[in-house]
Parts: structure tokens; sequence; C-alpha cells
């Protein structure tokens, strides 16, 4: 039988290993995604990823280095080898992966860019803007598209360069970002959140994924193993309770694979056979990790919408784990 394997040179995983961490590149940002607890922690959605590698390749969840990075240095943490992996709200483009030398190996969230505004404001389109203001994050896909859509409809709007700091402040009508965004915002910055409205409507798709430089297939495939992990976990009823007991009888396919009673998958990715039962039983499956932090119990209370699994109504979807 053919089994491809890896180059011998060293590469991310040997680098890690030998450090004892895995330098993971963050964005301080509101609690949800990625934020400094009053415990002085990093917690949220994406620094969950982070400690899911980090089980994978060290088997400790506790084993990150966070580097904290913004718009710009996100890319260039990485070419200049400061950090192994970003996890950001970064969306996935053919023009960032060619500017950049990059890679985005999966998407860990399914996004699209919307519109907040104040309830009693009268907006409901993209339309009523026409001689009104919209904020909008600089330097991000959300201006890309929110300029080229307003010149295609000829929407006589101002755009302003300002986060969603400045909309609450009432430096102008709307705010514009990914739907996730908008609704951090909203839970962790606004006076009232009920007094703004994010509308029921998406104005592009934003696959958002990790980044890795491109030049280390081995470490892509790694990173891609980790995401999808929790994904089929979730698929197949596998969570932090039960991973430990259920199926420890399984001998073939996703479930083995998860399990680490078939080594197949670790073995090309240079893991140890349980590393994929160890993430889920120390950070969680998708749904999980979801939950823990946008999820219906928190101050964000986020339906999982798109981000359902492809079986429940969404397009939650991973490749066979085997």
């Amino acid at each position: 039988m053919f089994v491809a394997a890896f180059p011998s040179k060293a590469g991310t995983l040997d680098d890690i290993r030998q450090r004892g961490d895995v330098r993971c590149g963050v964005f301080p940002d509101d609690p949800g995604r990625s934020a400094i607890s009053a415990a002085g922690r990093w917690e949220g959605f994406y620094v969950d990823y982070c400690r899911a590698l980090a089980v994978a390749v060290l088997g400790d969840p506790d084993a990150v280095r966070f580097v904290e990075v913004g718009p710009q240095s996100r890319f260039t943490s990485l070419v200049e080898r400061r950090v192994d992996v970003v996890m950001y709200s970064s969306t996935w483009t053919l023009g960032r992966e060619n500017l950049y030398g990059i890679a985005f190996p999966a998407i860990y969230l399914f996004d699209g860019q919307g519109l907040m505004v104040r309830a009693n404001s009268g907006i409901t389109s993209l339309k009523d803007l026409d001689g009104r203001s919209v904020c909008v994050t600089p330097s991000t896909t959300s201006q890309a598209n929110l300029e080229s859509l307003l010149h295609q409809g000829a929407i006589n709007a101002k755009v302003v360069y300002a986060n969603g700091d400045a909309f609450f402040r009432g430096n102008c009508d709307a705010y514009s970002a990914d739907r996730v965004n908008l609704a951090i915002n909203r839970a962790n910055r606004a006076d009232d959140p009920k007094r703004y409205q994010i509308l029921p409507f998406s104005m592009s798709r934003e696959p958002i994924g990790p980044m890795v430089r491109d030049d280390d297939l081995q470490w892509q495939k790694i990173v891609a193993a980790v995401v999808n992990a929790v994904i089929v976990a979730e698929e197949l009823g596998l969570d932090q309770a039960n991973v430990e007991t259920a199926g420890r009888d399984a001998v073939s396919g996703e479930r083995a694979s998860l399990l680490g009673a078939n080594t197949q998958v670790a073995d090309w990715l240079g893991l140890k056979p349980d590393w994929s039962r160890q993430v889920i039983r120390q950070v969680g499956n998708y749904g999980e990790i979801f939950n823990r932090h946008f999820g219906p119990d928190t101050p964000i209370g986020l339906d999982r919408g798109l981000n359902r699994l492809w079986s429940q109504g969404g397009v939650l979807y991973a490749p066979l784990f085997k």
C-alpha cells in the first residue's frame, strides 16, 4: 500500500516541539472571539482553537504563547515567522493567499457582512443609506464590499472609516461588518443592546479560517485536521463528557480515527494516536466551542445559522476523517 509521507526536513511541528509551545496570533478583542478575562487568561472562540492545536501537537491546552496581532500584522507576523498560526476573524480570499504567501487550511466560521442600525432609525435596507453615513473598519474586506455595493446600487452614502465605537458614539447612522462582529460589538460596547438592530440580510459570504504560512504542507494539514476533527466529533455525537467512553470498540471509519483506534490519520500527520480524542476531551466539539462563546446562553446570543451541521440545515461540513 502506498502511504504519502512529508519531507524529513525540520518544519513548524519540529520547531513547536523543541520550544514547547504553539505561537498563536490573536486579536485583543471583546469577549467572545479573543480577549483577556478578568483573571488574566485568554478566552474566546478563536482562543479555543489555539488551545485545541496545542493539545493536538503537545497534549496541553495551555502550551500556547499568545501573540497579539492586528489587521495588518496578522499577515506580517506569519511572514516574519513570529507566529505559527493566526486565529482571527480573517476572510479566506485567494488574493490574501497570493499577496502574503499564506494559506487558509480550513473554515471554522461561516459568516456574512451585515448592517447594524439604531432600532428607531427607519433603515431597513442598503438603499435606505442614501444620504446617510455608514462606518466601516478600513483595510478590511468589509470596506471593499461596502464601497462596491454602494457604487453598484448608486447609493449616495458617506463612508466613515471607523469601527463600532464611532457608531455607538453617534458618528454614523449604520455600522457594517461581519455579522458575528456586529453581534459582539452590540453585546459588549452598546450602552443598551436593545436599542440596536442587526438587519436580517447578508451582503457577502465570509468564510473565516485560521491562517498559516504556505511553505509547510504538514503544518497546513495539521491545522486543517484540528478544525475538521471538532466538526466531525459533533456530527458523530462525541463531546467532552462522553469521548472517553463512547465507541471504544470502534475499529474502522471516522469514529475509530477520532478515538485513536485507527492510527493511520495520526501517522500521516506525525501526531500521537489519541491526539483528536484529547482535543475533544480537553476543548470540546464544534458545538461546544461555538455555544461556549457565541451561543444563546452568552451575552452575544448568536443562533448557529449557517454554522449548523450540514445534517441540521447549515453548511458546516468536514472532509471524511479517515
